[in-house]
C-alpha cells in the first residue's frame, strides 16, 4: 500500500529532528530514522495501529521513542496525518 506524508506530519518529524539536533545530532538521525521505519511498516500493515476515538483515525507508537504517528488509511493509501509526542493530547483524547 502506498504511504503518503501531510504537510504538517512532514513539518512536524523536520521540528522533532530540529529540536532533538540542538542537543545531540546523531541521536535525532537516529529518532527521525525510526519514526520512518515505523511509517514504512504501515504500508504492508496498516491496520496495526491502535483506533483512537476520532472516526478512521489510527495512532501507533515509534518503537521505544515517545512519538505518535497518527495516520488514516483510504483506499489505497496510508496518509501519514501527524507525528506528535506522546505527552501531547488532542481534544478526543481528553480522560474519562
Amino acid at each position: 500500500m502506498k504511504v503518503r506524508y501531510s504537510e504538517t506530519a512532514l513539518a512536524e518529524i523536520n521540528e522533532i529532528f530540529a529540536y532533538i539536533s540542538e542537543q545531540n545530532a546523531p541521536a535525532a538521525k537516529r529518532v527521525v530514522a525510526r519514526i520512518e521505519r515505523t511509517i514504512n511498516n504501515l504500508g504492508d500493515f496498516p491496520e496495526m495501529g491502535q483506533e483512537t476515538r476520532e472516526a478512521g483515525v489510527r495512532r501507533i507508537p515509534a518503537g521505544r521513542y515517545p512519538y505518535l504517528v497518527y495516520y488514516t488509511v483510504e483506499a489505497e493509501e496510508v496518509v501519514i496525518l501527524h507525528v506528535r509526542h506522546g505527552a501531547r493530547r488532542w481534544p478526543w483524547e481528553d480522560e474519562d
